[in-house]
């Protein structure tokens, strides 16, 4: 035991305070960039000052982008019957990459932890939970212990047309929603903007990855175990997942290779959602992808889910 606690305590002096500034930079970007910067403090024994901690912070939690404003969103409506979902497997130079092609658009829900205000849940427990049949984790979240156990969802969150969080809030968030027509969009909404549209489905994370078919400029935050979503202009939904952190000797992707894998596979739009240790696929039951932490998948507050197609599986 004494061995084991050594070897943390070495361990985290070494990171935040050893030879090489360059490794407790990338330590600090990796963490902050998946939202999770409260996690800082007691990784590093609570050595490492919140000065430090904010000048490395991103702007607005590096989500906020590139919005085209509701009243310009030109609206449509996706009757897509085909139950099928399609998995592919792509290597990129630094990640192995997961996709997953979801036909039916309408198939797409928001799922929320049970245990709202107290803890998350696992995708895999979500997708069950709902009677889904895949999963993908979702947007970001906040703990009254800052545990980081997915407790309460950020922004506005909508989950088949109820409104979960921000109720009576007006602000704009990074937002990732589905009309009742199956259409997504994102982008820096208020409830009131998402209302407008008819969303029946959100959550809050960002950036926007592409808009109109074109890649969105977004800030340099590294490579990292990720997730995203977009939708291709005939309604199909993509999800995907990559991973990263030293599995498999992989970095991981950066915001610019989930762009170019959206662009690959036809999205018109897509938008990055919480990545690090929160990043999870769940088809059929199984985890499609290894949870990046060594105790398996992460408790989220979110996800996205695919429900069985109406009438049958």
């Amino acid at each position: 035991m004494s061995c084991f606690v050594y070897f943390l305590v070495s361990t985290s002096l070494w990171i935040f305070h050893g030879p090489f500034p360059s490794v407790r930079n990338y330590v600090i970007d990796t963490v902050d960039e998946t939202r999770h910067g409260y996690l800082l403090r007691p990784l590093s024994l609570f050595t490492l000052p919140e000065s430090v901690i904010k000048a490395h912070a991103l702007a607005n939690g590096g989500m906020v982008s590139q919005t085209i404003p509701i009243s310009q969103i030109q609206t449509q409506n996706f009757d897509n019957h085909s139950g099928s979902i399609q998995t592919y497997t792509y290597q990129g130079q630094t990640y192995t990459a997961h996709i997953m092609v979801i036909s039916d658009p309408q198939r797409i829900r928001v799922e929320t932890t049970k245990y709202l205000g107290k803890q998350g849940e696992t995708v895999q427990q979500m997708v069950a939970d709902a009677g889904a049949v895949a999963g993908i984790n979702g947007g970001a979240f906040s703990d009254n212990n800052q545990q980081g156990t997915g407790a309460n969802p950020l922004g506005i969150t909508i989950s088949n047309g109820k409104v979960i969080t921000g109720a009576n809030s007006h602000q704009r968030y990074a937002e990732i929603a589905f009309t009742q027509g199956g259409q997504l969009i994102a982008g820096d909404y208020s409830l009131a903007d998402l209302q407008q549209e008819g969303v029946r489905e959100a959550l809050s994370f960002g950036p926007v990855l592409v808009m109109n078919g074109k890649p969105v400029q977004t800030a340099d935050q590294g490579y990292n175990p990720r997730s995203a979503i977009g939708q291709t202009s005939d309604g199909k939904v993509i999800l995907i997942v990559t991973d990263g952190r030293g599995q498999f000797g992989h970095l991981g992707a950066s915001l610019a290779d989930m762009t170019a894998l959206m662009l690959k596979y036809n999205a018109v739009i897509a938008a990055d959602l919480d990545g690090g240790s929160s990043t999870t696929m769940v088809y059929n039951n199984q985890l499609v992808n290894t949870p990046v932490d060594l105790t398996g998948a992460r408790s989220v507050a979110t996800s996205f889910v695919v429900m069985p197609e109406s009438g049958g599986q």
